[in-house]
């Protein structure tokens, strides 16, 4: 297969890739709803530096979104770099998964892909977690069914609001501590964000295993995972390009 652009539009970053398979050049950029189509396209001409035989070589772009303005830039600005209509992951779209939820619709699209990516690599009952602005857990049957999952906040959007609501508590790094009892403010701090979330991830997985009797395979993605891997009791696989993955198999099936 040749290549194409996938774009995931978080609400605090967006990952845009070029390539296939296993061979993504992938960039992060913080999400802004204010950058015009314009804009984008500087970006993408200074980011990518895609010279025109290279172009010739990118078969379309998909787009998923939970930031509605963003997603028209970013169209308008595929629509011009490469004068190729994007695929926008949402209502209608095949996924190749039966979504088991109440309202199919409301299930963002990003942990549509996760789960479609999932499922791929795995073909077998899933679990995946994707830190990211909130923590999400999503199930897969090995039946290739959508079983539903959760959403908690994530470790930034806690710190944030930590340091926000207290007078006298500060920000930390958001680093992997090397112990459970903090000896001073900061320690406890980033012990608290840290192994509190990870024992919290732990947490979740048991309960979701005892609640439809599986053994799934986990895997996990998203900015901070590399941060809460190392003190996991659960063993999960961590792929980095996760979502890009899943949209190019959506794509796939959509083309």
């Amino acid at each position: 297969m040749r290549n194409i652009i996938a774009v995931d539009i978080g609400n605090t970053e967006t990952t845009v890739g070029i390539g296939s398979k296993d061979n993504w050049d992938s960039y992060r950029f913080t999400t802004r709803d204010t950058n015009t189509p314009d804009e984008l396209l500087a970006l993408f001409n200074s980011t990518f530096q895609i010279k025109s035989e290279v172009k010739k070589d990118i078969e379309g772009a998909i787009i998923c979104s939970v930031v509605p303005q963003a997603t028209n830039s970013f169209s308008e600005a595929i629509r011009k770099y490469l004068n190729l209509e994007p695929v926008i992951v949402g209502p209608g779209i095949k996924t190749g998964l039966k979504v088991n939820i109440d309202n199919p619709k409301e299930l963002g699209p990003d942990r549509i892909a996760n789960s479609v990516a999932g499922y791929l690599i795995t073909e077998t009952d899933t679990v995946v977690i994707d830190l990211g602005t909130a923590t999400t857990f999503d199930v897969v049957s090995k039946n290739k069914e959508y079983l539903g999952g959760s959403i908690a906040p994530g470790i930034k959007i806690s710190l944030d609001a930590l340091t926000l609501k207290t007078a006298s508590l500060k920000s930390v790094e958001l680093d992997t501590p090397n112990k459970v009892i903090g000896k001073n403010t900061y320690e406890a701090i980033q012990s608290g964000l840290i192994m509190g979330h990870a024992s919290m991830i732990d947490s979740m997985v048991e309960k979701i295993i005892l609640e439809i009797d599986i053994e799934p395979k986990i895997i996990l993605t998203g900015g901070l995972s590399k941060v809460v891997q190392p003190i996991l009791n659960v063993n999960v696989e961590y792929i980095e390009n996760l979502t890009l993955v899943g949209l190019e198999e959506i794509f796939k099936l959509n083309n």
